[in-house]
């Protein structure tokens, strides 16, 4: 089977791998220069389906515990499972007790124990949550892995071609075009974030840390010697 993949993204990468895992003969296009220099490689790279289900469908956490795993076996040494830190300023603690009945899978931490998992946060919270099992990697890294990867699978990739017209030849063509579908497929729409590198000597954390907010909520995700922080909007 010929199979066609619209999108060097996330999406397109990991249907690529799965299905020439499969056996397929898969072709990825895209009208970028390379993978990376799209939505994707702007990601925070969080794999936290308890955290996420906070505010998604069950469906998310369903299948988003099994993103760890996944993208440790496909790109080994790539993922840190190290969970994700929730904390919140003690004025903003009703977000926190919020945010704990809308999710599962976290335990509570007293300010020892932040200090002790964190100590770059010591005496800055009192109480946090701790989601033990969710983990977080580098997009920008893992999505140049996966290619390097699907290149010695035998994907072909063709890079810098126009994609309004679906070419022949193709027994299957899947599109992971992301928001380019935004007003042709239901339901789907864009979430504008903003992000911020910052490389500092001064602060070294180990895992993601979620900054609780009633108007501006914010995380913190370690990348190597930087940290990239994200705020949704």
């Amino acid at each position: 089977m010929r199979v066609l993949i619209k999108g060097a993204g996330i999406a397109g990468l990991t249907v690529a791998h799965e299905l020439a895992t499969s056996g397929a003969k898969v072709e990825v296009i895209d009208t970028a220069a390379g993978v990376g220099t799209g939505a994707s490689g702007f990601a925070g790279g969080m794999l936290a389906p308890w955290c996420e289900r906070e505010s998604a469908p069950d469906a998310v956490l369903t299948l988003g515990c099994r993103a760890a795993d996944w993208w440790d076996a496909a790109l080994p040494g790539h993922v840190a499972k190290n969970g994700t830190l929730v904390v919140a300023p003690a004025r903003d603690e009703a977000e926190l007790r919020r945010f704990a009945g809308r999710t599962l899978g976290f335990e509570w931490l007293d300010e020892d124990a932040i200090a002790s998992l964190e100590p770059a946060l010591a005496g800055r919270f009192r109480q946090a949550l701790f989601f033990r099992n969710e983990a977080h990697l580098n997009p920008r890294a893992a999505l140049a892995g996966l290619h390097r990867k699907l290149l010695g699978m035998g994907v072909s990739f063709c890079f810098g071609v126009v994609q309004d017209e679906d070419p022949s030849g193709f027994d299957r063509i899947v599109d992971c075009t992301g928001r380019n579908r935004i007003g042709n497929t239901k339901d789907l729409r864009g979430v504008r974030g903003e992000m911020l590198h910052l490389k500092t000597l001064e602060v070294s954390l180990s895992r993601p840390v979620r900054l609780l907010h009633p108007r501006i909520p914010l995380y913190i995700v370690p990348v190597a010697t930087a940290c990239s922080w994200s705020a949704p909007r």
